[in-house]
């Protein structure tokens, strides 16, 4: 089906080709796995084989790469889509609608498909992935596993030959890629369709059967082989990726692995008489991991949380966490381990319980006066970064904090040791690999020497090397420089590797707070907290071991001797930073609940049964008809109906609380501008004086039809902004797209303004991240500094806003592509809804007060109605 022959490809803005002289042959319904470490070449080769290179990514292509005997250079875009369907590694990227129903009926949409046809395919396709009863769940509503099963019927709606799985397990926890990957091998088996996987979580992938794995390095193929070679050959840990825990644990307890049967998987490993050899490294090698004998630096008290003052996200937390300590936060996606993360950062406060930090209660302290203590680094370095240089990044924040110059240099140039990336210090962060810029956010947080460093998924998006590096790097850090380290991550290799203890959540609460070894024995745990058993649980039940801690701690002992880290760690002086005033007791704690989200909310309302068409139409009509009139009867009588509107539309009021404060703010200061700049403009325009306080011939004498005048400007955009809350409220996305094209509007101008709404909430709540991390580093935005200063910290968080915004429009772009948007020259819509009586009727209903409001200001010559 798909055929390489001595194929190069070049990235136009690289010198070197990504994939050097390819040959390979991959046959219809073969399973097989592409693996290799970071910039290997093997997600350019997923790009080769589904169409984005060459024509959509541009470069130099040379061979040949065919697809069914035809040259997919001379083919289309959508020719190649059509039978290659891929699943891209970011789910959220790929989720481009509002629904699960609409996402997977986004390329039958391209195809020009009738609705009910539509309905129907989407239907059985939902049943093939098992979510045919959530078709109408948003995306915030379903799981990572969920998503991917959403993103998989995205193509398979299409009946593609070849499945093309990019990193499928990359954001997901254990259980839940477990999940994935046999979804995966039942498709296989049933469909008969070619599955390509590439992934460099090898054990995992190799739960399910694979025919074929292709190994690649720098641009290579290394070696084109079956999972039992590839295994036994040592060239796993010769190219950098992370062995299954069952080989590594049966090497290092003597088993010969030539008497070994099965070895491409643990469900079907046939030990042959080696069972004693590993009883016996267990016995020797089991020692109990210590932790937890120091001195308390953090203790978090009966704490709980609630995001919406309803439900609690986390409920009845304590932890005693020592100094010097490494644990790991454990939990499936949703388990509440990053709230805690942000509760310990001072990001979120709790609503009961207590929170010290090196013996003081620090439950009351902004984020600012946490981070002189508690260090947070996020999953994506790309959301920290806010500099160009290396140097200055790292710096960052000692100058915040006012640390002087050369003391800010001895500090950087420490950490860039550190890090191993002295040589780098003057180059652009955008040189830097992903794992490099990994290190230079760990390395500007470590530069203010933390007492506790957070680091959330610190392994995501890395190979084995560039993750063994990094957390040898950490261990040393942890280890002779006494910060205590706390992981909040899905890995339990992580875990067992590198952390004594480990805390398992679930559903906002601890359900055990533990040595790892005993977390890791106890299947029942495990289960409950939507985690699963490891490959060395699976080996100790199989050769029938009394107490499997015994294994995991030979194994832990084994693994914390064989990492070894050339790291140079140095004494690093605590900073001196000047302590603000501490606030009263009494003080409200933490902000307020409510979180500005400007988009659509599916609530069943009168208005949102409307049709896309009526409601634009209408919205529009409200537009010109408050910004032509100044009649202040026409103006109130349509603030009440506005009111009204807030009310029968059903969503929580709530939801209007932020925008419409702001909204009122802007209302203020825009009456005391027209007063400052024209103070005479309503006497001017009504045409009579009537003075109120001042003399005639002043400046700034009140006269009544000034504050007349104001207050119609202002009552005008008080009619137009709630109408603008109800529309966005009330409006899906999708349907409001479709509602643009029928009227005439182009369809991917009307699907871009679609995607806007469709992302706003997310990139709100990019720019949250963004922000807290900035003031995890000492940036201020309270207003307890300057306004300039404060503007300018701001200004810190868009960089990274903007640079995050950026790739999620690549990825985005790409799965719209891949799907067929742009294909046709028209396009169907499966939300798009026939009009009703109810939409005819207030049309004509609004279309006659526009009327008659327009023949009162132009036919009647009425422009201010004057009750005086």
């Amino acid at each position: 089906m798909i055929e390489f022959s001595d194929y190069s490809f070049t990235y136009k803005a690289l010198d070197e080709p990504s994939l050097k002289n390819i040959s390979l042959k991959i046959n219809k319904g073969e399973k097989i796995l592409i693996l290799g470490p970071s910039g290997s070449g093997k997600s350019t080769l997923g790009n080769a084989i589904n169409g984005l290179i060459p024509h959509t990514i541009e470069g130099k292509s040379e061979g040949s790469l065919k697809l069914d005997g035809e040259e997919m250079e001379e083919m289309d875009i959508y020719s190649i889509s059509s039978r290659v369907g891929t699943v891209l590694q970011d789910t959220d990227g790929q989720f481009v609608a509002l629904s699960v129903a609409e996402d997977i009926a986004f390329s039958l949409e391209n195809q020009k498909m009738a609705k009910g046809d539509m309905e129907r395919e989407v239907e059985r396709t939902s049943r093939i992935v098992g979510m045919e009863k959530l078709l109408s769940s948003s995306p915030d509503d379903i799981s990572g596993g969920q998503k991917q099963r959403v993103s998989l019927a995205g193509v398979l709606v299409d009946d593609v030959d070849i499945l093309l799985f990019d990193e499928p397990l990359a954001a997901l926890d254990p259980a839940t890629g477990r999940r994935v990957i046999e979804l995966i091998d039942e498709l296989h088996r049933k469909t008969g369709k070619t599955i390509v996987i590439i992934e460099h979580r090898l054990e995992d992938v190799l739960s399910s059967p694979v025919d074929r794995i292709i190994l690649m390095d720098e641009g290579r193929i290394v070696l084109d082989t079956t999972p039992d070679f590839l295994l036994r050959s040592g060239k796993l840990e010769e190219k950098g990726i992370r062995p299954p825990l069952y080989l590594s644990l049966m090497k290092a307890s003597g088993v010969d692995l030539s008497k070994v049967g099965n070895i491409e998987s643990f469900n079907g490993l046939e030990l042959n008489g080696e069972e004693e050899k590993i009883r016996r490294w267990a016995e020797r090698e089991g020692e109990a991991q210590d932790y937890g004998r120091g001195e308390e630096i953090l203790s978090i008290s009966d704490a709980s949380f609630s995001y919406d003052g309803k439900r609690d996200a986390l409920k009845d937390i304590s932890i005693s966490v020592k100094r010097g300590e490494m644990i790991s936060i454990l939990g499936s996606n949703g388990a509440g381990k990053s709230t805690l993360a942000q509760m310990v950062m001072g990001i979120l406060r709790p609503d009961r319980g207590t929170i010290v930090l090196g013996g003081r209660d620090a439950t009351l302290d902004s984020i600012t006066e946490r981070s002189e203590h508690v260090g947070f680094v996020m999953q994506n370095p790309n959301h920290m970064i806010s500099h160009p240089l290396i140097y200055d990044e790292i710096a960052f924040g000692l100058r915040m904090r006012g640390v002087g110059e050369d003391e800010v240099r001895e500090r950087v140039m420490n950490m860039l040791r550190l890090a191993s990336l002295e040589e780098y210090h003057a180059w652009p962060i955008s040189a830097l690999s992903y794992g490099q810029k990994k290190r230079v956010t760990i390395a500007s947080i470590l530069a203010l020497n933390p007492e506790i460093l957070i680091l959330d998924e610190p392994t995501a998006g890395q190979d084995y090397q560039k993750y063994s590096s990094l957390m040898n790097f950490l261990r040393d850090v942890n280890e002779k420089m006494g910060t205590t380290i706390i992981f909040v991550t899905h890995d339990m290799h992580l875990a067992l590797e590198y952390t004594p203890r480990s805390i398992v959540m679930s559903g906002g609460r601890i359900l055990s707070d533990s040595a790892t070894g005993e977390v890791f024995s106890d299947p029942d745990l495990l289960r409950r907290a939507d985690l699963r058993e490891t490959s060395i649980y699976e080996i100790a039940r199989k050769i029938g071991l009394e107490e499997p801690k015994k294994l995991f701690d030979a194994f832990t002992s084994f693994e914390k001797g064989g990492h070894k880290s050339e790291a140079r760690i140095m004494d690093v002086p605590p900073l001196e930073v000047k302590k603000k005033e501490k606030k009263a007791k009494g003080e409200k704690k933490g902000g307020s609940k409510v979180a500005f989200g400007f988009t659509y909310i599916d609530v069943n309302s009168p208005i949102h049964r409307l049709n896309g068409v009526t409601k634009f139409l209408v919205f529009a009509a409200w537009i010109f008809f408050c910004l032509l009139t100044f009649d202040v009867r026409f103006l109130l009588t349509a603030f009440l109906i506005d009111l009204l509107l807030v009310f029968i539309c059903k969503v929580p009021k709530k939801k209007f609380k932020v925008p419409v404060i702001t909204m009122c703010l802007f209302v203020a200061m825009n009456a005391i501008f027209i007063f400052l700049f024209s103070p005479d403009q309503g006497v001017r325009e009504i045409g009579t004086r009537t003075l109120l306080w001042g003399a005639e011939g002043m400046r700034y004498s009140i006269y009544l039809e000034e504050l007349y005048y104001i207050f119609i400007v202002s009552l005008k955009y008080l009619t137009i902004f709630p109408m603008a809350l109800v529309f966005v409220f009330c409006t899906q996305p999708s349907e409001f797209a479709s509602s643009l094209n029928r009227i005439g509007i182009s369809y991917r101008v009307s699907y871009s303004i679609s995607l806007a709404l469709r992302y706003i909430p997310e990139i709100t709540d990019d720019y949250s991240n963004i922000m807290h991390a900035q003031e995890a580093r000492g940036v201020d935005i309270s207003r307890g500094v300057s306004l300039s200063r404060r503007v300018k910290n701001v200004a810190r968080v868009l960089a990274p806003l903007v640079l995050s915004s950026l790739d999620r429009i690549d990825v985005i772009t790409n799965a719209m592509t891949l799907r067929g948007f742009g294909r046709e020259k028209g396009r169907t819509w499966f939300r798009e809804r026939a009009m009703a009586k109810a939409d005819w009727a207030l049309l004509i209903v609004v279309l006659l007060v526009f009327a008659f409001s327009l023949y009162m200001r132009f036919g009647r010559n009425v422009v201010f109605y004057i009750p005086w």
